[in-house]
Parts: C-alpha cells; structure tokens; sequence
C-alpha cells in the first residue's frame, strides 16, 4: 500500500489501524529511521493493495499489521525511531523485495 502526503512524498503504508471509528496508517518515509503515523483523512491512497503478509493486532486500538512488526515484536520500538529495529525491518522488507534496495 501506497500513500502520498500533501508535500507528495510517497510512503509505503505497514499498518492499517483503527482508533475512535478513524482509521490511521504508520509508513516509513525515506530518512526517517522508523514509522510515523497518518491519518487517512490527511493523505491521498496511491495504491490501495496490501501485498505482503499481514497479522490482525488488537492493544490500544486494532487492525492489520505487516507480520514482522507483530512477531518480531519491532511495532514499539519503530515508532520510538530505535536504529536496531530500523535496521532488522530493512533487512526483512529488502529479503521480501518489498522496499529498494538503497532504501534507508
């Protein structure tokens, strides 16, 4: 899944999720070091397919996370821009063949 900002930065989207009936994604932005969060009332969809494998998550709010951030338990510490979960989600997403290669 793509989206692009008002600047027209395009991010892929990792996370669809929901909170108080809004629904939200988290992206990672080129230099950027982990995931931010966008609402979807903010944001145009650019390509609307989730194609890779995603978990079902439920904590403070629910929805549909790709599986790395759920099973290798990164979620956390990609939202808190930790280098060592930034790098284990760009080895996966770059095996997966889900992001460039000179991504970072």
């Amino acid at each position: 899944m793509k989206i692009r900002e008002s600047d027209g930065e395009l991010v892929d989207i990792y996370a669809i999720y929901y909170i108080n009936q809004n629904v939200n994604f988290l992206g990672m932005p080129k230099n950027y070091g982990g995931l931010t969060a966008y609402s979807a009332k903010e944001v145009d969809i650019i390509d609307p397919e989730i194609n890779y494998d995603c978990l079902y998550f439920k904590n403070n709010s629910y929805g549909v996370y790709h599986w790395a951030l759920i099973k290798e338990r990164l979620l956390d510490d990609l939202l808190e821009l930790d280098e060592t979960a930034y790098n284990r989600f760009l080895e996966i997403l770059k095996a997966e063949g889900r992001i460039d290669p000179d991504f970072n």
